[in-house]
């Protein structure tokens, strides 16, 4: 998704005029500079998939990381901060309110992509702060990358939508099943596999999309028993095929992975649908 448009710069600025006392406004301006050269920083590691290499510091000059964090969530993420307009307008980027971290929820925060605990000086920096539903930022808590393969994935400046990397298998040993997991395109580099593994389990994608595609399994069970008794010719698969075809422009949503896998299962096509529970 595109980046907000704010410069840490923007919001440092804002922040000056909520900022009530005199004294707090002067070591906040003293820092400024190091907080903007930290945004830059990070938008530069970033670009080349290396914000593993952003240094950790519990302070930035004279102000502490308590400080800063309070400076998030008393000047920004307050309904009444300084910067809630800005808050607000990186939480409504999202098309349709939709999580970009799992595709699935509703946003309702801005998640620190590199947590606030670890890195204060990125507590406002706006390239930081991500757009997500109360499930993935739980999710993700504190974690942060220890080395290049535990990134996570990053909306600003990974586009991994191009190419599918979410497949499941169909369970069948007992009522049907529908598994995720990850297997990422061959050509891709050991680290872009590892990190779309890495976002995949820190974000519990396969919970999220067994949870949706088994509970969608239900109804669906009806609809192709329908078909299947106009006695049309291969009418179970075309649906499914066309339902496939529908979220083609999402290859790696649950939608999209659910039909292409039960298109492709002989065994579901002939009847193996009726074992869904109803």
């Amino acid at each position: 998704m595109p980046m907000p448009p704010h410069l840490a710069a923007d919001v440092l600025a804002t922040f000056l005029g909520g900022v009530a006392d005199a004294e707090s406004q002067l070591r906040l301006q003293a820092v400024t500079p190091l907080l903007v050269a930290a945004a830059a920083n990070y938008d530069q590691l970033a670009r080349v998939q290396s914000l593993h290499e952003v240094v950790r510091a519990p302070n930035v000059g004279v102000i502490t990381r308590s400080e800063l964090e309070a400076l998030y969530s008393k000047q920004m993420s307050a309904s009444n901060g300084s910067a809630r307009v800005i808050y607000n307008a990186i939480r409504n980027a999202p098309p349709n309110g939709k999580c970009p971290l799992c595709g699935i929820g509703t946003v309702t925060v801005l998640d620190h992509h590199l947590p606030k605990a670890h890195y204060p000086s990125l507590s406002v920096c706006p390239f930081n702060l991500v757009p997500a539903c109360d499930f993935c930022n739980n999710a993700k808590r504190a974690r942060f990358p220890t080395c290049a393969e535990e990134q996570t994935l990053h909306p600003y400046y990974d586009d991994y939508t191009q190419q599918q990397w979410i497949f499941a298998e169909l369970d069948i040993e007992g009522p049907p099943v529908l598994v995720f997991h990850v297997d990422a395109p061959a050509h891709w580099t050991q680290i872009e596999r590892l990190r779309a593994k890495r976002h995949f389990d820190v974000v519990k994608l396969g919970v999220s999309y067994t949870s949706n595609a088994n509970d969608d399994l239900i109804p669906l069970r009806g609809h192709l028993t329908k078909i299947a008794a106009t006695k049309r010719a291969g009418g179970v698969q075309a649906y499914l095929a066309e339902e496939q075809a529908r979220y083609a422009d999402r290859l790696n949503s649950w939608q999209h992975v659910m039909f292409q896998t039960l298109a492709a299962s002989l065994w579901f096509i002939g009847g193996g649908y009726l074992q869904i529970p109803h």
